[in-house]
């Protein structure tokens, strides 16, 4: 969070789901705060995969494919299969409360920014998003003293954790590339006018199982200690997911489909 008035410039960049992002100014945005809407995943509608990070695998698993996109290979949760449709977020902005929401998605709109030269990160939040007003909030950023609020104190803190597990995550994705045990993988559907040939409709990096499997029994003992072990085979045991998302994207193709005279 940051002092200065108005001269604060607006960060550069596209970060997953915000829109319109300044740091959190004490001054600028004295009378800021949230306000409960109807509607109040709507961010989240068009988005069908958000970054995760590796400390959330074991409860992410269990709800989504994770895979590795990218040139870094950078873990994702894997929420639709085309740009602009995410499965769990229905028409009127609920988010499917079976599912785990991911720790990307509780962020919002708060995001840290680093700052150049080993600075601490500056807390940033998205004036665009739905929920954020100018006055009269029910949840105020600041209060009469310039102080945080409670529930902006919290979102500090969770941006805080975010971002040191982020760190964690680069690192975990940095061995297992040094353990060559990612490799290219693909999803696969059946295709009517062409049985022989079935379409692919997602690719990704994910961890190889023969690979995984080979590795001697003190490169396991080292990925147990680290925490390293429990990440992939959460990552392992998510790729089952890929069903769910196959058969959710069939659900609502049926149901966008013009009803039949």
């Amino acid at each position: 969070m940051v002092d200065a008035a108005a001269t604060e410039p607006r960060l550069t960049g596209t970060v997953p789901l915000y829109k319109n992002v300044e740091p959190l100014n004490r001054q600028k945005h004295a009378t800021y705060g949230v306000n409960t809407v109807s509607q109040p995943f709507n961010f989240l509608k068009e988005w069908h995969f958000v970054p995760a990070i590796s400390a959330e695998f074991a409860f992410a698993c269990g709800s989504y494919p994770i895979i590795f996109l990218g040139d870094k290979k950078m873990p994702v949760l894997v929420m639709g299969l085309r740009q602009g449709s995410n499965l769990f977020v229905n028409e009127e902005g609920q988010f499917d409360t079976e599912h785990y929401i991911p720790a990307y998605v509780r962020r919002y709109p708060f995001v840290s920014a680093a700052n150049p030269n080993d600075q601490p990160s500056t807390v940033c939040v998205d004036l665009d998003a739905d929920f954020v007003v100018s006055e009269n909030a029910e949840r105020p950023f600041f209060d009469a003293n310039g102080e945080p609020t409670d529930y902006t104190q919290q979102a500090i803190d969770f941006v805080s954790a975010f971002e040191n597990d982020a760190r964690t995550t680069e690192a975990f994705v940095e061995r297992m590339i040094a353990l060559d045990l990612l490799e290219k993988k693909d999803v696969k559907v059946s295709n009517p006018q062409d049985p022989e040939n079935p379409v692919t409709v997602a690719e990704y990096f994910g961890v190889s199982s023969e690979k995984f499997d080979a590795l001697p029994a003190d490169k396991l003992k080292e990925m147990q200690t680290n925490g390293d072990l429990g990440a992939v085979v959460s990552h392992i045991i998510s790729l089952q997911r890929w069903e769910r998302i196959l058969r959710r994207t069939s659900s609502a193709a049926n149901a966008a489909a013009p009803a039949q005279a």
